[in-house]
């Protein structure tokens, strides 16, 4: 596989300056730390919405959004600017030339990627959107910093979207899981370079994206096992799609957090999802509380605040080295 930049996130130190609740998402798009991937960083493609480049702060436009703190998806964003100019290279594309000349949809689909303790396991992040969009900037990018804070490499992926005008998500989410695959190859192939073990690696995902990820936790066509991967070690979801394909002892550790008053997925079928996985013999951690609705991210300002640190938890005590 040929990929472009794929050399260890060095460089020369820069002195990008921060964003506040202010800026607006055409700031984050044309922000000098993210040249070359800024319409990579915000939750649409480029040219489909028109709030981006309407004078909307942040703040104005996060509760149009969903449940987001606004402050919460602005410290994830100034977490990578701090990387870049720390001298990193935090995104890479997913494809080479020749494969987007020949697929060019393939142009949108990428990774970031920052380092954490050497030799240390990874973190796999992909943000929902009902695969008609990736909102890292709510549901991925706050979750890295977090998680990096406590050591973990951390990548975030952002995948190819489009459901072709019906609401069948099985196209989508198939593409979906291939730029997953091609990330994951990736990640492998620089694993000393970058300093990150796949031993005992997670996978978390929110919403669309946990209908992903929770599909590479089966036997079947989308699985870990069908790429050339061992199943993570846990996987851990946030108001996920659902369903996924047939439950089996063989699925990793789940752990689960959902809204009561959630209206955008059916909250029933996530109690029968976790009910089947329980009588296959899966390990779940299911944190269903009253009230956040959907897309509350890391849960801030909802009953949900402080999930992230439960689900670490739950990975570790799933994790081989303990």
């Amino acid at each position: 596989m040929t990929n472009p930049d794929v050399a260890p996130p060095t460089g020369s130190a820069r002195s990008f300056a921060q964003l506040s609740t202010d800026s607006t998402f055409a700031d984050i798009v044309n922000h000098p730390a993210f040249a070359g991937f800024g319409d990579y960083m915000v939750p649409w493609e480029s040219g489909e919405y028109a709030e981006i480049t309407r004078p909307l702060t942040i703040e104005a436009l996060a509760p149009h959004l969903g449940a987001w703190d606004p402050q919460t998806m602005v410290d994830g964003l100034n977490f990578l600017i701090d990387q870049v100019n720390q001298g990193r290279t935090i995104f890479r594309p997913l494809y080479s030339g020749d494969e987007i000349a020949a697929e060019p949809d393939k142009a949108a689909a990428g990774l970031f990627f920052v380092p954490g303790v050497p030799g240390g396991p990874l973190a796999f992040v992909a943000a929902g959107g009902g695969f008609t969009s990736v909102a890292s900037i709510q549901e991925a990018f706050p979750h890295a910093k977090a998680l990096h804070a406590l050591g973990y490499n951390v990548a975030v992926l952002k995948y190819r979207v489009g459901k072709e005008g019906n609401d069948d998500v099985s196209v989508p989410l198939a593409r979906a899981n291939e730029d997953m695959a091609r990330a994951m190859i990736l990640l492998a192939e620089h694993a000393d370079a970058w300093g990150l073990s796949l031993d005992d690696y997670s996978v978390w995902g929110s919403s669309a994206g946990g209908r992903l990820v929770s599909s590479w936790g089966t036997d079947g066509p989308l699985g870990a096992r069908a790429h050339g991967f061992h199943p993570p070690a846990a996987i851990i979801t946030a108001y996920p799609g659902t369903p996924f394909g047939p439950c089996s002892a063989s699925f990793p550790p789940y752990f689960v957090t959902v809204a009561a008053d959630d209206e955008v997925i059916s909250v029933p079928e996530v109690d029968r999802l976790v009910d089947d996985l329980r009588a296959s013999g899966v390990a779940v951690d299911y944190h269903r509380t009253d009230s956040g609705g959907h897309g509350y991210g890391l849960g801030v300002g909802t009953p949900a605040d402080g999930w992230l640190d439960d689900a670490v938890a739950f990975w570790r005590s799933h994790a081989t080295a303990g």
